[in-house]
Order: C-alpha cells, then structure tokens, then sequence
C-alpha cells in the first residue's frame, strides 16, 4: 500500500525570494551603496534572471526600508537610517539581556565549551583579519545563549529587526582593533555566565550590545545625520 506523508515536501524558494535575499545580503554588506542607482535591467543581467522577480523583490526591500522608489526618478539604495539602528539596538538589547537571565540558569559545562570553542574561532577569524568569517562566528555566538536560553526562537525575532544595524556591524568589523574589543566582550560575558553571575552578565552583555551606538559616532554617521538638513539617515 502506498503511504502519503502527511507533511508536504519543502519547495525551493520562488524564484523572487532568492533574488529578494541577494539583492538584500549586496545592501547589508555594503557592496549595494547608500543612494546608488538600482536598474531593474542590471540587475537582472547580474542575477541571470527575468525583470519581474526583480521587480517584486525591490518593492519588498522599499517595505523593508531598505530601497527607496522615487516616481518618475528611479529606485534607490537607502540611506542608512540613524533612528532605525537606534529602534533595532534597543530592541535586540532588552530581549537580549532577558536571553541571557535564563541563560545563566541553564548554563552547563557543554554550553560552556560550546561558548568557548566559538570565542576561539573569533579569535582566529581576527588574527586573518577575515571580518566576514568573524561576523559569521559573531551571529552563532548570540544564536547558541538564545539557543542555551531555551528560547531559540527569539533570536529569529532578533534577526528579523536587525537588518538596518547589521548595516553598522558590517562597516564596524573593518574598523582597526574593533574585533578584539568584540572578543574580549564575549569573554566577559562567558566568564560572568560561567560563575553563574547573572548582574555581571547581563551588564556585560548590555556594554557590548550598545558598542554600536559608539560605532556611529566612530565612523562619523552620527554627525553626518546631523547636516545642515538635520536628517535622522545618511545621506
């Protein structure tokens, strides 16, 4: 007899999603710059595929606040908004710190070395200067106290109000010396958890959290927001 799963087969992404992701992944990163141009025509050249998956993932990215379409002018990068890396910051640093209360309680030897073999692993992206693997190893660190938390889904939440600090992140980890001051952070945090020191914890985790708010300031977006036109975004 002939059984039917009653859990239907995982389907590829559509086709827009995956040109949604690139499209979104090139802005995150920087290689999509603030206020650039965005041609429907190149970019489906780049990507090999047709206008309309295009066109469908730029106005996702305009709801996401991430493009801005211009009527009659044209569709552009957005400018890195300060008030939404400020919203995004605050948001990730309350759930966070809550993550890391509960995280202390169900701390046990395996999480430990779980946190320590990560730090390593920054420890070495650093020593290459490989800013791309460090951010990786960077978002593991924080899913695993989610995970070690008990609340694995929160950090998706997380993830999905991040996008306009990942912005920040990415050009902070180009910043001399500032993956060693990230490592040390996570150390302290990983100390503080393993005496099961929930204080120590979370003000730990709370400097390291709101070390992007120093890294507007470092990298002159702060300033720059407050031009002559006193806009809250990068121009």
């Amino acid at each position: 007899m002939m059984t039917v799963s009653v859990f239907p087969r995982r389907k590829h992404p559509r086709l827009a999603v995956q040109v949604f992701e690139t499209i979104r992944r090139d802005i995150v990163s920087g290689t999509l710059a603030p206020n650039s141009q965005l041609s429907e025509a190149e970019l489906s050249e780049r990507l090999d595929v047709s206008r309309t998956p295009v066109r469908e993932a730029l106005i996702k990215l305009a709801e996401d606040g991430l493009v801005k379409i211009v009527s009659h002018v044209g569709t552009f990068v957005a400018p890195i908004s300060i008030e939404s890396v400020r919203e995004a910051q605050f948001i990730r640093e309350h759930v966070e710190c809550a993550l890391v209360s509960d995280a202390c309680e169900r701390m046990d030897p395996p999480a430990l070395d779980r946190l320590r073999r990560n730090i390593a692993r920054q420890g070495e992206a650093a020593a290459t200067g490989d800013w791309v693997t460090f951010l990786a190893v960077d978002e593991i660190f924080h899913e695993t106290l989610a995970s070690v938390a008990g609340h694995p889904g929160a950090w998706r939440i997380i993830q999905q109000s991040k996008i306009h600090l990942d912005r920040v992140r990415l050009m902070s980890f180009q910043l001399p010396s500032h993956m060693g001051q990230v490592i040390a952070q996570h150390v302290m945090i990983v100390d503080s958890l393993e005496r099961r020191d929930e204080g120590s914890a979370r003000a730990a985790l709370r400097l390291h959290l709101r070390e992007i708010l120093v890294t507007l300031e470092r990298l002159g977006l702060e300033e720059e927001a407050r031009g002559p036109a006193r806009r809250r975004d990068i121009r």
